[in-house]
């Protein structure tokens, strides 16, 4: 009998760690959303090679707690076509301020498409799950290509104070929405406040640089509407990924916020 309640025992005790360690990762995406912001932020004034060595860590780290985050079921396969498209969009982003290269963004997500549905038809998986699979490689390749043009953003007229408004938009927004989960009444209030955090953000960038408001407001308003939704698709995930999950969670966050300032600055300049 003794051995047989010890038996019984160790299945309980297992769950039991994986519940409190899932409870507390998820504060790794607010904490991993913050610290990769500032790092992208600081390498957009420090030029083209600090922004793509601060690019590329954080397109790791997409890579590899993507696949993690949403279940994929050949994570090592999917991290490794994640990473090669980490690579070549983070060369693009070195070689932006010499040659327009950030054009070629586009190249390397169609050739990253094309490898994930390379994927998708050697799988042996049911129709279904490949479909998944599908949709999910490809909103985290969007993720990675929006980020690249952070590079193209930081080459325009008032880009970079967008930049950092746009970033810390997202940022906020991401660790305040991990600070109210599970809590009802208070978490309702996550998108009005993010909203504010990121107006707040782009004005308070804008008067430090001594550069016209709109631009910077409106990507960081931006910012973190637009996080906020990207977190709502993934939130049932986000729940059960584990560390390396909720940094990627957290990244890709970030990431996925990139091209809005440069959408920004080039409406105000068209219009100006």
């Amino acid at each position: 009998m003794p051995e047989g309640s010890e038996t019984t025992a160790q299945p309980v005790d297992a769950p039991a760690t994986r519940v409190r360690s899932a409870s507390a990762s998820p504060f790794l995406a607010g904490v991993g959303a913050i610290v990769l912001a500032v790092l992208l932020g600081f390498c957009a004034y420090a030029g083209s090679v600090a922004l793509a060595a601060a690019y590329l860590l954080s397109a790791l780290v997409v890579a590899v707690g993507w696949p993690m985050l949403l279940g994929l079921p050949r994570e090592r396969s999917s991290s490794l076509v994640l990473g090669i498209a980490a690579v070549s969009m983070t060369v693009i982003v070195g070689w932006a301020d010499t040659a327009d290269g950030i054009r070629w963004v586009t190249a390397a997500l169609a050739i990253s498409l094309a490898l994930v549905f390379l994927q998708s038809l050697v799988s042996r998986g049911e129709r279904e799950r490949v479909v998944i699979s599908l949709a999910v490689m490809s909103l985290g390749l969007g993720a990675l290509a929006s980020g690249a043009f952070i590079a193209d953003a930081a080459l325009r007229d008032h880009g970079r104070e967008a930049v950092v408004a746009a970033l810390a938009g997202a940022s906020l927004g991401t660790a305040l929405d991990v600070a109210l989960r599970g809590r009802e009444r208070l978490s309702e209030a996550t998108l009005p406040v993010s909203l504010l955090l990121g107006i707040g953000a782009g004005l308070i960038a804008a008067a430090v640089a001594g550069v016209p408001w709109n631009a910077p407001l409106v990507a960081g308003l931006l910012g973190a509407g637009v996080s906020h939704a990207f977190r709502s698709i993934l939130r049932a995930a986000a729940r059960l990924g584990g560390p390396a999950a909720q940094l990627a969670l957290g990244s890709a966050t970030v990431l996925f916020v990139g091209v809005l300032p440069t959408a920004a600055t080039w409406f105000f300049a068209q219009i100006s």
